[in-house]
């Protein structure tokens, strides 16, 4: 039922699409926002009604894409019915390719979502845009035709193309689908195409593919190829070393949204970490995880977006104090970055918690590996808050304050969330 629904949700913003760009120029804009916005309340309520981990990416995709669609209707100055379309499709394909049984519907759900990828890349129409594109065609693209090799062994292997077909197959098909699949997770070292996307990319886009896409491609990985213990073995260090490498490359930029970007390829490598162990305590709170993440990641986007807009640059050294005097901004600021360190009151405290606690079970050295990776991650996230909330700068944002004000109530859902934690857990069957 709900695989029906998100087929025919996604049909609807097709076809309103299409109905929009026959209006004048002057309605396009909020028309196409509201029917994005009503389309995204509609997936959050059908994901509210699925009480599995499905409901969970659900709830995350909708509520990411709800924020993207509202603060692009002041950030994004081309065709935002475009724009709201292609949220849209990455939000509903995101959650198909976590719920979908069958590896061929998963194939075709996925080349969707790599379309919509790549169009928000690039959808800036510059130089850097098509750069960016054209590694993530080149990558991505290299990483689709493993996943279809690996598609097809198990067919061969199996005589069948169902989930459940795939730990009946070949190790061999097994790494195809993980090197496949794992590309778009930003498993190290396949990541190498994500900052530069984030870079080009709107910063709304920014937010989706950050706190939804990467995490749907690695629960994929989890769902197709994480029963067997060898495979769970190889992606154990190097998710490990992503962890590491993702929060060092993060502490030497200066573009906010290139930190983001870094800080967002750690994290999923945290996740595939937690999975890679097989202990039940990391796996459990890293489904959690992904929603922690993506709601504290997507805020800060927002901002960053919002930041460029109001003066120009992303680049910190050239913002010092631009939030003191901004009480929504500096609030933002210091809860997303504090709970993006693991700090209460914000539910990342107890995903990352209890992750850490289930990967000190599996392996000490492992636990103090995932330690030390988040005590890197505070430096950047406290150079962030102390940057744009400490000092003094007289300029006070008025223009984007319906952007800010979504990117405060994605915070304090996760304020919410914190307290909520076990409620959470035990709904969605994590």
């Amino acid at each position: 039922m709900l695989e029906e629904a998100l087929i025919n949700i996604g049909l609807c913003g097709v076809l309103l699409f299409l109905v929009v760009r026959l209006l004048p120029q002057r309605f396009r804009k909020p028309v196409s926002t509201t029917m994005a916005a009503i389309l995204l309340l509609i997936v959050l309520c059908l994901s509210l009604s699925e009480r599995s981990p499905v409901g969970l990416i659900g709830l995350t995709s909708s509520l990411i894409g709800i924020a993207a669609v509202v603060t692009g209707y002041s950030l994004i100055e081309e065709d935002v019915s475009t724009h709201n379309l292609l949220i849209l499709v990455l939000c509903v394909s995101s959650i198909l390719i976590t719920h979908t049984k069958d590896l061929v519907k998963v194939f075709l759900e996925w080349e969707i979502l790599s379309t919509a990828v790549v169009s928000l890349t690039a959808y800036h129409r510059n130089k850097e845009g098509a750069e960016a594109a054209l590694k993530y065609l080149m990558l991505c693209g290299a990483g689709t035709a493993l996943a279809l090799i690996g598609i097809i062994l198990v067919f061969i292997e199996t005589g069948s193309t169902s989930i459940h077909s795939v730990p009946s197959s070949s190790i061999l098909a097994k790494i195809f689908l993980l090197l496949g699949f794992g590309t778009e997770a930003a498993l190290f070292p396949l990541h190498f195409w994500l900052p530069d996307a984030h870079m080009a990319a709107p910063s709304t886009a920014s937010a989706v593919l950050s706190g939804v896409v990467i995490e749907s491609a690695a629960i994929l990985v989890y769902r197709l190829v994480f029963g067997e213990e060898l495979i769970r073995y190889i992606v154990l260090p190097l998710a490990l070393i992503g962890a590491f490498i993702g929060n060092l490359s993060a502490y030497k930029q200066d573009d906010l949204k290139r930190l983001l970007a870094f800080s967002s390829f750690a994290n999923v490598n945290y996740i595939l970490l937690a999975w890679a162990t097989g202990n039940n305590l990391a796996t459990v709170y890293a489904f959690l995880h992904v929603f922690a993440h993506g709601l504290l990641k997507s805020a800060l986007f927002i901002v960053s977006g919002v930041l460029l807009a109001e003066y120009g640059t992303r680049h910190l050294s050239k913002l010092y104090g631009v939030a003191s005097k901004n009480n929504v901004l500096k609030f933002t600021v210091i809860l997303a970055s504090l709970g993006l360190t693991g700090a209460p009151p914000l539910l990342t405290f107890w995903s990352e918690l209890y992750m850490g606690v289930g990967l000190f079970q599996f392996n000490v050295l492992v636990g103090l590996g995932f330690m030390f990776s988040i005590i890197i991650s505070f430096a950047y996230y406290f150079r962030i808050f102390y940057t744009l909330a400490s000092g003094s700068n007289d300029a006070v944002h008025l223009r984007h304050r319906v952007a800010l004000l979504t990117s405060f109530l994605l915070v304090l859902f996760s304020l919410v969330a914190f307290i909520f934690c076990p409620t959470i857990v035990s709904y969605f069957g994590l």
